[in-house]
């Protein structure tokens, strides 16, 4: 987590901070995309059955020098958007969402809208990770080869998640096969488990420090400790394997896990318009 803020942050109101030459990032700004409930042992595994806990629903903007920006998730779909309404299981699971918490609305407010981001990379295409990739028609999308093949057919135990409707089977993807440098500064890393092609992403700021979102790889950080992995995964085994890989790299590079879902996470880390750098 965050240790030194100051020095890896500003507002969105300062002067654009030149970016390292190894990185094309300016700056990284988080999103609040409203609430989901979730039972606490959907997070730690066999642990808190039956608690009822409000976890957030995030995104991130990448400011890029070159101008190709990049948004890490895009949320949930605004229900009803064109009748593409979810279902009740769906809006059962929905805390809070309101107009504030549409991807266009947080755009907005550090003064960008969806054209302006010219690229989408999902961690995984679960409905509160993807439902908004289809207001964003002209980026190209980031995703594993694994995971849109599951998609397109999950397992049926796994299936709730991944809402047919959403998906645009259609529209050309960029398919990855494993870990890939997309930009300098920015690189997904595969972190199967949670689903079988789920992918984090790596951000290295101006500043040098280097931010590491986990999608839903990690549900909370009780995770990190071997004896509570999370309790929604694919593969528990994968998932183990996948948080070990996290825990190395941000050992490693000194960095910063953006544990997307945490229910602590806005006590953590500041939402838009703050950027991080």
């Amino acid at each position: 987590m965050p240790s030194e803020e100051p020095s890896m942050s500003r507002t969105n109101s300062d002067a654009t901070v030149p970016p390292r030459l190894d990185t094309l990032v300016i700056g990284v700004t988080l999103f609040h995309l409203g609430s989901l409930y979730n039972d606490q042992s959907t997070m730690t595994f066999r642990r808190g059955m039956g608690t009822r806990v409000e976890i957030p629903v995030t995104g991130a903007f990448i400011e890029m020098a070159d101008g190709e920006h990049i948004l890490f998730d895009t949320g949930m779909l605004p229900p009803g958007w064109e009748g593409h309404a979810p279902p009740p299981r769906v809006l059962s699971m929905i805390a809070n969402y309101g107009p504030q918490d549409d991807i266009r609305a947080r755009l907005g407010e550090i003064g960008r809208t969806t054209d302006d981001v010219k690229m989408v990379i999902n961690s995984h295409f679960h409905w509160d990770h993807s439902g908004a990739n289809r207001l964003f028609d002209k980026a190209r999308v980031f995703i594993q080869l694994s995971e849109y093949r599951f998609a397109c057919l999950p397992d049926t135990f796994i299936e709730g998640p991944y809402i047919g409707n959403f998906l645009e089977k259609d529209r050309p993807f960029e398919l990855l096969e494993g870990d890939r440098v997309i930009k300098p500064g920015i690189a997904v890393l595969t972190t199967p488990g949670h689903t079988p092609g789920h992918q984090s992403l790596l951000v290295r700021l101006p500043s040098g420090r280097t931010m590491i979102f986990t999608g839903d790889a990690l549900s909370c950080p009780a995770n990190l400790h071997p004896q509570t992995p999370p309790g929604n995964a694919h593969c528990l085994e994968h998932a183990v394997a996948s948080i070990n890989r996290l825990k190395m790299l941000a050992d490693f590079l000194d960095g910063d896990l953006v544990i997307c879902h945490d229910p602590a996470f806005w006590e953590t880390w500041r939402p838009a318009p703050h950027c991080y750098v």
